[in-house]
C-alpha cells in the first residue's frame, strides 16, 4: 500500500468556509484574529466623544475639588491627574482579550469617563448640597444652611460657602456670627467691599473676635484704606498678641504710611521678648528691611512731630540707635533714672562717650547689686529724634532701658484708643536725626 494513501491534500485558509456563511465553519486562527483586531480604528464620532468627555472630566475636577485661587502648577497637576484613571483603565483593558487596539482603547476611555463623571456629579450634588437646594430650598432652615456651609468649608469650596452663608444671613439677619463668617469668605474671594459691609454688620450686632478684626483689617488694606487697616490690626493684636501674620502685615502697612519707626517698635518689642526667653527672634529679616528703608529715606512726614509706641507684654519698646549701630529695642522705664545698656552693645555700636564714674553700684530689676560705670553718650537716637550728651550706665548684663534722663527730653502721653494702648513721645526742642 502506498505510504501516502489516505492522506488529504493541504487546504489554503482562504478556501476554508466562512463561519458567517456556512454552518461547518472552521474557527479563525488566534494570531490572525489578533492581527486583524489590532488594526481596528476608532471613527471620528468616537474620537470626538472621547475628547468631549475628557474635557468634561478635567473641567469637573477643576470646578469643584481644586482650591479657589490655587497656583497654576497645582491647577495643571489637578487637570492631568483627572485623566490618570481613564488612562489606567485603558492600559489594564489592553492586557486582556486580543491585545491592544485603538477602537477598544477609545471605548474604554469613554466608558471610564462616563463612570467617573457620574460619580463626581453624584458626589458633588450631595456633599455640596446642590441637590437638596434644588429640591427643598424653601423648606431649609438657617441651621440647615449653616451645616451645609460647614461641610463646604471642610471641602475648601469658597463658592459653596458663600452661597450658604448668604442664605443663613437672609433667613436669620440678626445672626452676627453668620455675618462675620460670610465676610471672611468674601475676603478670601477678593470681594473686599462686600466683606467690609458684612464685618460692620457683625460688629453692629455685638460680635467681637480677633479673627473678625484681622480679616476686617486685611480687607481695608486691600481697599487702600490704610488708617482703618492699622486700627483694626492693632485691635486684633490687643486680643491675641502672638498673631505673627497680623503683626507682620501691620508693620508693612505702617511703613507704607510713612511710620517706619512705629513699625520697628512693633516688631522689636515682640522679638525682644522671644530673645528674653531664649528663643530665636521672628522678624529679623523684616526689621533689616525697615532699617534699610529708614536709612535710604531722609524724611518721614508722619513721624516728624512724635513717635508712637504700641504696648506689648505690658511694656513699651522704643527703637534706639547708639553710635553707628542699628536701632535696638529699649524698654521704656519711667522708674529708672538713667538709660542703661550692656557693655557688648556699647562696644559693637562704636559710639563716642566719656566715662563719668568708672565704678558705681546699681540695682537691677530683680534686686541684684551689680558693678557698672557711668558714662555720657555723645549722641543717641530715639526713633527719628537725636539726643546729645545722654547720661547712661553700662554693665555686663544690663538690660536696655530708656530711663528718665532720656525720657525727660520728650513730652509723654499715654492713650487708649478703642482698647489699644499707645505711648506718644513728642520731643521738647529735640532735633530730628539726619
Amino acid at each position: 500500500m502506498d505510504a501516502f494513501e489516505g492522506r488529504r491534500e493541504p487546504t489554503l485558509l482562504e478556501d476554508l468556509p466562512s463561519r458567517r456563511g456556512e454552518g461547518s465553519a472552521v474557527e479563525e486562527v488566534g494570531f490572525t484574529r489578533r492581527a486583524r483586531r489590532g488594526q481596528e480604528r476608532a471613527g471620528r464620532a468616537m474620537w470626538a466623544t472621547a475628547v468631549v468627555l475628557g474635557l468634561a472630566l478635567v473641567g469637573s475636577s477643576l470646578v469643584f475639588p481644586v482650591v479657589e485661587n490655587a497656583a497654576w502648577p497645582y491647577v495643571v497637576g489637578a487637570g492631568i491627574g483627572a485623566l490618570l484613571l481613564p488612562m489606567l483603565a485603558v492600559g489594564i483593558a489592553s492586557l486582556w482579550g486580543d491585545g491592544p487596539n485603538q477602537r477598544k482603547g477609545v471605548k474604554t476611555f469613554i466608558g471610564s469617563c462616563v463612570v467617573l463623571l457620574s460619580l463626581s456629579a453624584a458626589t458633588n450634588l450631595t456633599e455640596r448640597g446642590y441637590a437638596q437646594r434644588w429640591l427643598n430650598k424653601d423648606r431649609m432652615s438657617a441651621d440647615d444652611f449653616r451645616a451645609q456651609a460647614e461641610r463646604c468649608a471642610r471641602l475648601h469650596d469658597l463658592n459653596c460657602q458663600e452661597i450658604n452663608w448668604r442664605d443663613v444671613v437672609r433667613v436669620r439677619p440678626e445672626d452676627s456670627l453668620a455675618a462675620a463668617r460670610l465676610g471672611m469668605v468674601l475676603n478670601q474671594r477678593g470681594k473686599h467691599e462686600e466683606a467690609v459691609v458684612q464685618f460692620k454688620r457683625s460688629l453692629d450686632l455685638g460680635a467681637g473676635a480677633y479673627d473678625l478684626f484681622a480679616y476686617l483689617a486685611d480687607s481695608y488694606e486691600k481697599l487702600g484704606q490704610l488708617p482703618q487697616a492699622i486700627e483694626w490690626s492693632y485691635k486684633a493684636l490687643s486680643v491675641v498678641p502672638t498673631l505673627v501674620d497680623v503683626r507682620e502685615r501691620l508693620a508693612g502697612v505702617l511703613v507704607r504710611s510713612q511710620r517706619p519707626y512705629e513699625a520697628l517698635s512693633l516688631l522689636q518689642g515682640y522679638d525682644s521678648q522671644l530673645e528674653a526667653r531664649g528663643q530665636q527672634p521672628r522678624f529679623v529679616a523684616q526689621r533689616i528691611s525697615i532699617e534699610t528703608a529708614i536709612a535710604q529715606t531722609t524724611e518721614q512726614d508722619a513721624e516728624r512731630m512724635s513717635l508712637r509706641l504700641p504696648l506689648y507684654a505690658g511694656h513699651f519698646f522704643a527703637p534706639v540707635a547708639v553710635g553707628a549701630g542699628k536701632a535696638r529695642p529699649f524698654m521704656v522705664d519711667t522708674g529708672a533714672s538713667l538709660t542703661s545698656l550692656a557693655e557688648s552693645l556699647l562696644r559693637d555700636s562704636q559710639a563716642k562717650y566719656r566715662i563719668v564714674d568708672p565704678m558705681v553700684k546699681m540695682t537691677t530689676a530683680d534686686g541684684r547689686k551689680v558693678a557698672a560705670k557711668a558714662i555720657v553718650l555723645d549722641t543717641m537716637k530715639v526713633g527719628p529724634f537725636e539726643l546729645k550728651n545722654v547720661p547712661a550706665v553700662v554693665c555686663a548684663d544690663c538690660v536696655s532701658l530708656l530711663g528718665q534722663a532720656s525720657l525727660s527730653k520728650f513730652d509723654m502721653q499715654s492713650s487708649r484708643v478703642q482698647g489699644v494702648d499707645f505711648l506718644l513721645l513728642s520731643p521738647r526742642d529735640v532735633p530730628r536725626a539726619r
